[in-house]
């Protein structure tokens, strides 16, 4: 969903239970320190503007979009920090929250309060969250904090102990669907073809109307089909392939050869779990040479080897090892299931 198409928060329906709990916490007052967190693509992003929206706005629900909007979908009003990594950083830093820090102090210079927003909450470093820590416990006045996150494990217990946890739920295929219809305008047929295939990401099923996406989509799916089925040096030839691959759904953004590697294999774990995932569900066949994996195990491998690739590993170590696993999957009917962690102590 594109900034434009961000509602008020009074107008979303995506994430009822959310919406719910977010409206009373605001009616309340009570809470100033948030940790939302959920799968990609379920609407993480947009509900935090939407409630800027509802906290900035003095025009009412159905405001169409007044200066203050604009500035708050821009990201320009002064009184929201959007908070981003440094340019080619992986992390976010001790002088990112410490800046943060210092804009947080300062009374609001327009709006009612403040707002901080970190869109990849679970990118800031061990000593910058302990940074953080004074402050997410007892925020300024009119102040509201919130960190996104695909998942909690990245977070210190003192972090986790001192914000409110509001989770999001992986959106039904349906409510992508109605999404896609009713906010972007996409035909029905259309729009259900990009959901199913998304697996409830609303982000992916977006990128289904973007042609070089669903070329990638195609490769990655054929390319991963026949290099398990194939020899070792297929694997190696295609996963260097991948290393230095640049497909134009990147676009433009600033990004190291590093991060653009990390996006790139990230993209492709996420195809395939998505793949194996509708395949699982019976939605699509799965090949006669893949037959002896189980999807199940399947799944989890292929979510076990996406989740680490946020750790820093290296990329190509974890598709290796993804793949040397799936092969032996295919080998004996059953796939390892230890965390990449606890192998990589064993070795």
């Amino acid at each position: 969903m594109s900034d434009l198409a961000v509602p008020r928060l009074e107008k979303l329906t995506s994430q009822p239970e959310v919406e719910k709990l977010l409206k009373g916490l605001l009616a309340q007052g009570s809470v100033q320190s948030y940790i939302w967190a959920g799968p990609e693509g379920t609407g993480k992003k947009t509900h935090a503007l939407a409630m800027v929206r509802t906290l900035f706005c003095q025009e009412g629900p159905d405001c169409p979009g007044c200066a203050v909007c604009k500035q708050v979908l821009s990201k320009s009003h002064p009184d929201l920090f959007w908070v981003e990594r440094a340019e080619g950083k992986n992390e976010i830093s001790v002088d990112d929250i410490l800046a943060l820090n210092r804009k947080l102090s300062n009374a609001p210079l327009s709006a009612p309060c403040k707002v901080a927003i970190v869109p990849e909450g679970d990118r800031i470093n061990e000593s910058a969250q302990n940074v953080f820590l004074k402050t997410l416990e007892e925020p300024p006045a009119n102040t509201i904090i919130i960190l996104i996150a695909s998942k909690t494990s990245k977070f210190l217990p003192t972090v986790l102990s001192r914000c409110r946890l509001v989770r999001f739920a992986a959106l039904p295929a349906s409510t992508v669907q109605s999404i896609l219809v009713q906010t972007h305008g996409w035909s029905p047929a259309d729009a259900q073809a990009a959901a199913e295939e998304a697996n409830g990401n609303l982000t992916l099923a977006l990128k289904a109307g973007d042609s070089s996406w669903t070329d990638f989509r195609k490769k990655v799916c054929e390319d991963m089909d026949r290099a398990l089925q194939g020899k070792d040096p297929e694997w190696l030839k295609l996963v260097s392939e991948y290393d230095q691959w640049e497909p134009d759904f990147l676009g433009d953004e600033e990004l190291t050869a590093t991060q653009r590697k990390s996006q790139v294999h990230q993209a492709i774990l996420q195809v395939y779990l998505n793949l194996w995932s509708r395949r699982l569900m019976g939605q699509t066949p799965v090949p006669a040479g893949l037959s002896g994996l189980p999807p199940e195990q399947v799944l989890r491998c292929l979510q076990k080897h996406q989740d680490m690739i946020p750790a820093y590993l290296g990329t190509r170590m974890i598709m290796d090892h993804l793949f040397l696993e799936l092969r032996e999957g295919l080998k004996t009917g059953q796939i390892d299931e230890r965390s990449f962690i606890e192998l990589a102590v064993q070795v």
